[in-house]
């Protein structure tokens, strides 16, 4: 093999070296970035399932009982639901009043970290559902 072809060669290697890294990182945040948004829609579906519950005469329980039953276990335990059923009063909704749930999760929680070598991350980011529905 000529000298110049074996300087191409290791020429081509050094390169590969170079940017591999690079290539890595620009995958690994597409990765992370859709894993983001799958995590988001799948917050506000369950804001969405627990706001149906609580407007068919669902109480507290049963309106987290929905939500955690639409996320599913592992870090999407963490989710913090809250909900509006009763009146300043402590009274419960009428028909026809509106009714809230709000569901919020830590992205870090449910979205592996692969940016943290680079030093980005979505731990710290809250994921949050908010859904509102009239009483029946």
């Amino acid at each position: 093999m000529s000298p110049s072809k074996r300087n191409r060669r290791a020429s081509h290697t050094i390169e590969l070296l170079l940017l591999l890294p690079v290539l890595l990182a620009v995958v690994a945040a597409g990765v992370e970035f859709g894993l983001g948004i799958a995590a988001q829609q799948k917050v506000t579906a369950a804001s969405a399932l627990g706001a149906r519950v609580a407007s068919q005469q669902g109480d507290l329980a049963a309106v987290k009982s929905a939500v955690h039953a639409a996320l599913g276990t592992g870090g999407w335990e963490s989710a913090v639901i809250e909900a509006n059923l009763s009146d300043a009063s402590g009274a419960p909704l009428p028909s026809g009043a509106d009714v809230v749930v709000i569901v919020t999760l830590d992205a870090g929680a449910v979205v592996p970290d692969m940016l943290g070598f680079v030093g980005l991350s979505l731990k710290g980011v809250r994921l949050t559902g908010r859904t509102l529905l009239r009483k029946e």
